[in-house]
């Protein structure tokens, strides 16, 4: 008679039943839990596992708690298996993570795994994978549902960078522990991470950071600990550093109490990784070993991050972060330009101008012809005027110049000083920029400034316009000045994203594909792309990838432009 194997998935014990009994239930002879004997060939039941790692084996189509549909497997680790599925139930996509049985065999460790991974539900921030639920598989296999967070691990990313023999920028690097601090500032309100390594870190579209895993190792270190103890002694002598060791603060090591230093400690080895494409057991005794524009300021913030006496240390993931940054933007945020009137041709003045540290982004939409497709691009650094190019500053190029005033110069709806200059061709626009030092932007300097790495709908977040955030719909029935709408402005204080004046771009308005595959083809389209909406514009205008087409000898009421300036970084 064939046997199936059965796992209580309260107290762990296993017991061999007859195929006979299939699918009747019954309690467990240890614990009194209510069990029911799997048909035979179940997902998740290996006789030869015994509930071990046969119980991670899924295939496409099987069916988790009679909720999840799994799709395929996404990855593995040292603590489990993890896997796409499709929540039937809400109709979305969920990552399963399945741990390993023999890392929770005690009961206590299963209860400690339990009560982390309901404080891990309570973690919701924007740079941590949000858990949904935990519950237990067929053979007693505890596992995880989790937001699925779409990307590459930032160990593929470091691996990637090793082979090609590159080096990853400064801006990258600094970026990334930027977001994983801000992520652990939040949750060491509530939780220690303990395995903090590139494996634990996601990186996605827009170069947006997750990270995974928070409290688990705690459980795991108490079962190793537990397993087979009889004494506190023998606890304390089968006590082992849990996670990646390579990783672990030098109290871990030392089998010291721990608290969330010890995260500060392991986002510094993996910084100090990211800026020096060497892990933690090769020797570097100075980063201008590999490289030389890291500069001081950064090394500082990060030698003291790596203090071998946790007091030493930053206190806080927050105190790391803030110290980071500023050292970054000491270091190379290039220093604002002298103010005041431009003297001649070619001096550019950083004057009313924000800047963009630049890097990947999400451009696009798929769902509209003329804005697709929606892909990953990368931008240099950059500066960009706070608003359009107004007729007071317009008027000091002419008199600088000489050169003839645009079309509607003299019309009294639209001449006054700080209302955007309108009647320029696509020429005059870029004779302006030219004069100024500057040029105008191409499209994904333009793109990446009023959308942001957040995937904003609008320049000002995702709620609809309105006569509060900008001039659209003829509801004015002409240009206004251009820092009137305060609400519609951009997190970095740009008037005039959406609304007012379409802009004119440096691109020529062609298809994305054949801009970046076949430039010199799209170079002979002959109308230039614009930006952003008028005021005549209704709301379908005035997302950040709306884009209109214009000849370049256009001159509109509706449109007028900024400049940009390129950053020497």
């Amino acid at each position: 008679m064939r046997m199936i194997p059965v796992t209580c998935p309260a107290c762990g014990l296993q017991i061999l039943a007859p195929s006979t009994v299939q699918g009747r239930s019954g309690v467990c002879f240890s614990c009194g839990h209510a069990i029911t004997v799997p048909a035979s060939g179940a997902p998740g039941v290996s006789p030869s596992a015994g509930g071990g790692r046969g119980a991670l084996e899924f295939q496409p189509g099987d069916r988790v708690a009679e909720r999840y549909e799994v799709r395929h497997r996404i990855g593995q680790g040292g603590m489990g298996v993890v896997y796409l599925a499709q929540d039937t139930l809400l109709g979305e996509e969920v990552a399963l993570k399945f741990m390993r049985p023999e890392l929770l065999r005690t009961e206590k460790a299963r209860r400690l795994f339990l009560q982390e991974a309901l404080v891990t539900r309570r973690l919701r921030h924007e740079h941590i994978v949000a858990v949904h639920d935990v519950s237990l598989a067929r053979g007693g296999v505890l596992y995880i549902s989790m937001e699925h967070a779409a990307g590459d691990p930032l160990r593929g990313i470091l691996r990637r960078h090793r082979t090609e023999r590159r080096l990853i920028d400064v801006r990258f690097a600094v970026s990334v522990a930027a977001q994983m601090l801000a992520g652990l500032e939040y949750a060491h309100r509530y939780v220690i991470h303990r395995d903090i390594k590139p494996e634990n870190v996601i990186i996605g579209a827009n170069e947006r950071v997750k990270l995974l895993d928070f409290g688990l190792a705690k459980a795991v270190e108490e079962d190793m600990a537990a397993a087979g103890a009889a004494t506190e002694g023998e606890r304390r002598e089968k006590r082992r550093v849990v996670g990646t060791l390579l990783y672990a603060a030098p109290e871990q090591s030392r089998f010291q109490p721990l608290d969330h230093r010890v995260d500060v400690y392991a986002t510094g080895l993996v910084l100090r990784e990211l800026l020096a494409l060497r892990t933690p057991s090769e020797p570097l005794e100075k980063m201008g070993q590999v490289r030389r524009d890291v500069s001081p300021s950064v090394m500082r913030v990060l030698e003291k991050a790596l203090a071998e006496d946790r007091d030493a240390r930053w206190q806080t993931a927050g105190a790391f972060r803030r110290a980071l940054e500023e050292a970054y933007e000491e270091s190379y945020r290039p220093p604002a330009s002298p103010t005041g009137a431009r003297a001649s041709a070619g001096e550019a003045s950083t004057e009313g101008m924000a800047w963009f540290s630049g890097g990947r982004f999400l451009m696009g939409n798929s769902g509209v012809r003329e804005e697709s497709p929606e892909e990953e691009v990368e931008v240099a650094p950059f500066w960009m005027d706070r608003h359009p190019v107004t007729v007071a500053e317009y008027r000091v190029y002419l008199e600088a110049t000489g050169a003839p005033p645009p079309r509607y110069w003299n019309d009294a709806d639209c001449n006054g000083a700080e209302q955007p200059v309108v009647g320029v061709s696509w020429h005059e626009a870029a004779a302006y920029a030219r004069w100024a030092g500057k040029s105008l932007p191409t499209e994904a300097q333009w793109e990446f400034a009023a959308r942001g790495r957040d995937n904003r709908r609008h320049p000002w977040g995702n709620l609809s316009p309105d006569s509060t955030r900008c001039n659209f719909g003829e509801h004015i029935g002409g240009t206004s000045m251009v820092t009137l709408y305060e609400d519609g402005r951009t997190p970095e204080g740009l008037y005039d994203m959406a609304g007012n004046v379409f802009e004119w771009a440096l691109d020529p308005f062609a298809p994305y594909e054949q801009i970046r595959k076949q430039p010199e083809a799209a170079a002979k389209t002959p109308r230039r792309a614009a930006r952003g909406g008028c005021w005549r514009s209704g709301p379908g205008e005035l997302t950040t990838t709306a884009r209109r087409g214009f000849f370049p000898e256009t001159q509109s009421r509706a449109l007028g432009f900024r400049c940009v300036l390129g950053a020497r970084v």
